[in-house]
């Protein structure tokens, strides 16, 4: 598979596993956390865990060049398209979330 296919395969594979962690200490916060230094702990657990599969994946995905210049390229290239990827999830979510809200009531 080529850098690119695998570049999107695991931004697609991020993109969807962040929220479902997110979601989870959401939904674990009030039931098992009772206190909010613990539920901030978590929460910066789960941030931790999201960059350093960000990190695997960059590592894994993008190959190493010689020069510098490409190098960098490839970094900006991955940072810009990963906070897009994750602007995208996060406002689905939250366009979910109202959507169940409203229909709801």
């Amino acid at each position: 598979m080529k850098t690119a296919g695998r570049l999107a395969l695991g931004v697609l594979a991020w993109v969807t596993v962040v929220p479902l962690l997110g979601l989870l200490c959401m939904w674990l916060g009030p039931s098992v956390l009772d206190s909010p230094e613990a539920s901030r702990v978590t929460m910066y657990a789960v941030q931790a865990i999201n960059i350093g599969a960000a990190a695997l994946l960059y590592w894994y995905a993008v190959p190493s060049v010689p020069h510098w210049g490409r190098r960098v390229a490839y970094f900006v290239a991955f940072v810009v398209l990963m906070v897009v990827a994750s602007a995208l999830v996060a406002f689905g979510v939250k366009l979910l979330f109202v959507a169940l809200v409203l229909f709801w009531r």
